[in-house]
């Protein structure tokens, strides 16, 4: 009775270890047969308490590899044939064909309206300037002629970047007129749009970062 128990798990090894597939539906006869939930292994587990007694640890053993060679093999086979069907759709793709259309975004509101004033200041004749935003004291106020003890100086206005006090955040693109009119000689004629910022609560109707544009015309004499 225990060398049938024996011959018949060795046999299932061998037959376990030279199982091929080609297809998903011997794929899913083998899961049936060696792993599925009423496979032919576990009818293995219950003769164990008909071996011999010096025969049951050899035998139990036994029965436990098979049950984890058939799960391997399992495994095994249905990675090379999910493998197999990659490639074989891999083949099929044609390189040659267009790709699926990108969709594009809209444009923003703020940007829409912005390239409006642009459009209209261009056709008469102005320019666009743009300049830094991280600006100076003198450049945003002083030349502005903003008293020094204006409260638009204070902290609780500008925001001050930490590492100096005359560097800060433009609170007005007045800055970029400044800087064109200390480097460019008369007929000036631009624009400036930019973001400014301003140490503003920030609400439905209030940010502490908002858009500007500003406009300079000084002729010649």
């Amino acid at each position: 009775m225990s060398q049938n128990a024996f011959d018949k798990a060795k046999d299932l090894l061998e037959e376990i270890k030279n199982f091929a597939i080609s297809n998903k539906e011997e794929l899913e006869t083998f899961r049936k047969k060696f792993v599925g939930s009423k496979n032919i292994i576990k009818p293995l587990f219950g003769e164990i308490r008909n071996i011999e007694n010096e025969q049951k640890k050899e035998f139990g053993q036994f029965v436990n590899l098979l049950k984890q060679e058939a799960e391997k093999k399992f495994n095994n086979l249905k990675e090379k044939l999910e493998s197999g069907a990659s490639k074989e759709k891999a083949k099929n793709i044609d390189l040659t064909r267009p790709g699926d259309p990108v969709r594009l975004g809209a444009r923003h509101p703020i940007s829409i309206v912005n390239n409006k004033i642009i459009s209209i200041f261009e056709r008469l004749g102005f320019t666009v300037a743009e300049d830094r935003e991280i600006e100076d004291d003198w450049h945003n106020f002083t030349a502005m002629n903003t008293p020094e003890d204006h409260p638009a100086r204070d902290m609780q206005d500008t925001f001050y970047l930490k590492d100096s006090v005359e560097r800060l955040l433009r609170t007005h693109t007045s800055s970029v007129q400044s800087r064109v009119m200390t480097s460019t000689q008369p007929p000036i004629r631009i624009i400036a749009p930019g973001r400014v910022y301003r140490n503003e609560t920030i609400s439905a109707r209030s940010h502490a970062q908002f858009h500007q544009v500003e406009g300079l015309y000084i002729d010649e004499g």
